[in-house]
């Protein structure tokens, strides 16, 4: 094991951000930040004030990636800039963490996609759920034939009412920042289901719409009231103030419905919504010898073999909530690739299997349409 320390520089200081960064340079004291970068001045100061003292802040990226002292560059900044950041980085000859989703445009992609192959340098994406036991239990019990072959199966992730009104009031209200909604929630869901599947996605047909976070149905708020810390409804989410849900600006759907055909054969369907009375990030898997429904949030997964006396079975990981124990897991692989050169579980290569889906599935909802993925994969299939 290496005595050396590690350098990182940080794109990106909110939340997301640092939360990364807090469970990373708690693992060993090897790893040090020491480069910031963030428009927000409030950002900046609050990740100053729990870093030890000599990191430096740079004004713009090209500064921050260009640091000799810098071995690893971590982003978290809006979608829109992942490419530009992430090309920036890999061409200054350093590795990278980036968080979901890869890229906005299919250009971007593209190009991130190629100066990772012209770099060899490392590169990881922030899809938490694969990391968490829940998930890794999943596919190991597909692995081992739990199911058989996969049929089909039905997934979703349909959130709490306070979780789906700070996305229609925060910077992922808008495309031109974020992206759909399915590309910058859900595409950790659209992960799994390729991963779990082990297929490209071949076909895609989906439908979606902006049907309640409207203008006519912000008297909500006032139906539900407070919450016992004096918080308003659809707003509990983060302290720093955001605009309405209901009113602002936005081009985002916060219901979507899609159905996915893999090359394999398998046939998925994929189910969200913001305004959600019953949460859930469920999965039903349906195989030639047995049936998995699992559920994240209440850490549940159970199998059942087909048969005449078999009986359902409860496999449970014992991790459950909403990333299902996979924060610390990523923390920990994360740290390994930089102190020892282990190369990431999760890679560009599944960042852009996501995107491409996620590309496509929009286009067969903002089209009518049933799309052919081919002409996506063409794209980087050089």
């Amino acid at each position: 094991m290496s005595s050396e320390s590690v350098g990182i520089g940080v794109i990106g200081c909110g939340k997301m951000g640092m939360g990364v960064v807090r469970k990373l340079v708690g693992l060993d004291p090897r790893l040090k930040i020491r480069g910031l970068f963030d428009p927000d001045p409030d950002a900046i100061q609050g990740a100053v004030s729990e870093l030890p003292p000599g990191v430096t802040v740079y004004e713009c990226v090209g500064a921050l990636v260009s640091a000799e002292n810098i071995d690893w560059v971590m982003i978290a900044s809006w979608n829109s800039f992942h490419a530009e950041q992430t090309v920036a980085a890999f061409n200054a000859g350093k590795h990278v963490f980036c968080q979901k989703p890869l890229a906005t445009s299919m250009v971007d992609c593209r190009e991130m996609y190629e100066a990772w192959k012209r770099s060899g340098m490392m590169f990881n994406i922030g899809f938490t759920l694969r990391y968490s036991p829940h998930y890794r239990k999943i596919k190991s019990l597909i692995d081992a034939g739990a199911v058989g072959r996969i049929i089909s199966m039905e997934f979703n992730e349909t959130l709490e009412f306070n979780h789906g009104g700070f996305i229609h009031a925060d910077w992922r209200r808008l495309r031109a920042n974020a992206g759909t909604h399915l590309l910058e929630k859900c595409c950790h869901d659209i992960d799994l289901a390729n991963w779990m599947v082990g297929s490209r996605p071949s076909r895609v047909a989906s439908f979606g719409g902006l049907d309640f976070f409207r203008p006519e149905n912000a008297f909500h708020i006032k139906r539900l009231g407070k919450n016992r810390d004096g918080k308003g409804a659809y707003n509990t989410w983060r302290d720093r103030p955001r605009a309405n849900p209901f009113t602002a600006d936005k081009d985002i759907f916060d219901n979507q419905v899609a159905i996915i055909e893999y090359a394999c054969g398998a046939r998925a369907c994929f189910h969200t919504n913001c305004n959600s009375g019953i949460p859930e990030r469920r999965m039903n898997i349906l195989g030639s010898e047995g049936g998995l429904r699992a559920d994240v949030l209440p850490g549940v997964i159970q199998t059942r073999r087909i048969g005449f006396d078999c009986e359902i079975e409860n496999v449970s990981s014992e991790s459950s909530g909403g990333h299902g124990g996979g924060d610390s897991v990523l923390a920990e692989e994360l740290a390994e690739s930089m102190l020892n050169g282990v190369q990431p579980s999760v890679g560009l290569d599944d960042g852009l299997a996501a995107a491409v889906t996620c590309f496509a599935i929009d286009e067969a909802a903002d089209s009518g349409t049933v799309v052919d993925v081919s002409s996506y994969w063409s794209e980087v299939d050089r």
